[in-house]
């Protein structure tokens, strides 16, 4: 028998063009569903990156980051957490906190939370987003504003936010989605107003109920019906499955006995961040 003969020339180029066109169109199959590569899959660890966000403060313009979250994340620690967990400040005075948002944009100490979320969105951006590397986020009362705020803004591409943040996963604990509690509608300006049921920023929040990240974002919920400033309902309002909502008996707001002097709460809150509930 003779030599096998290798492919017509023209016959070659038209399955090269085929090639060709079935990689172009997976790409923008890609880039239209949002579908992520294997490379940006959701990570489910304790080793990534844990950003904390305090809450609002009636009293003064000073935060102790290391009083409201060292407890917690001593816990977190020993429960297997080895990545950095980095404790974020926003009011001019705050102490103890590895960063304060306001290197990342213009605002107040009275400020409303949306306008604090414009700069927690171009901080992680910048520091982590831009760079690879995917977030979680715990947000205590008014933080969990900030921090689904700043998801929020970002995947709408709304004028004053970052590009889409990657946000894994993110735990709010005691935080008023729906507004605190009925005192805060004598709440006339600043950010107390900004929280109380009702309020424009909030209206704004709830549009979307379960904002995503980058790459998709799972949120949990954590309340208590012994919270005396964010209504169980309102702690729990986001549109996520219900075991990502999670509601305690006595837990306080306030005080060493609340979600992150508890270790119920503390353990559920390492729950949230590095397992996948659906």
């Amino acid at each position: 028998m003779g030599a096998s003969r290798s492919a017509h020339p023209a016959l070659r180029s038209s399955r090269r063009r085929l090639g060709l066109f079935a990689a172009v169109a997976m790409l923008v199959a890609m880039l239209v569903t949002g579908t992520p590569s294997p490379a940006d899959a959701h990570t489910v660890n304790r080793s990534k990156v844990v950003l904390f966000i305090h809450g609002y403060n009636p009293t003064s313009n000073s935060t102790d980051c290391g009083a409201t979250f060292d407890r917690m994340i001593g816990q977190l620690r020993a429960e297997g957490f080895t990545g950095s967990l980095v404790k974020v400040g926003f009011y001019s005075g705050d102490v103890n906190c590895d960063v304060n948002l306001r290197s990342y944009g213009s605002f107040t100490d009275s400020s409303s939370w949306k306008g604090i979320s414009k700069a927690f969105s171009t901080y992680v951006y910048n520091t982590y987003t831009s760079r690879g590397i995917p977030v979680d986020v715990v947000g205590y009362s008014m933080g969990g504003l900030i921090s689904r705020g700043g998801v929020y803004g970002s995947q709408k591409r709304e004028a004053g936010f970052a590009p889409p943040i990657d946000v894994e996963d993110s735990v709010t604990l005691g935080t008023p989605h729906t507004g605190a509690a009925w005192y805060t509608n004598f709440c006339l300006w600043g950010q107390c107003a900004s929280m109380k049921p009702g309020s424009t920023d909030l209206k704004w929040l709830n549009q979307n109920g379960n904002p995503q990240g980058r790459y998709g974002t799972d949120w949990t919920n954590i309340g208590s019906n012994g919270d005396a400033v964010t209504p169980t309902a309102s702690a729990t309002s986001m549109s996520i499955p219900s075991s990502a909502k999670v509601v305690y008996a006595s837990i306080p707001h306030t005080g060493s006995g609340n979600y992150m002097g508890n270790p119920t709460s503390t353990t559920r809150t390492g729950v949230g961040l590095a397992e996948l509930l659906k």
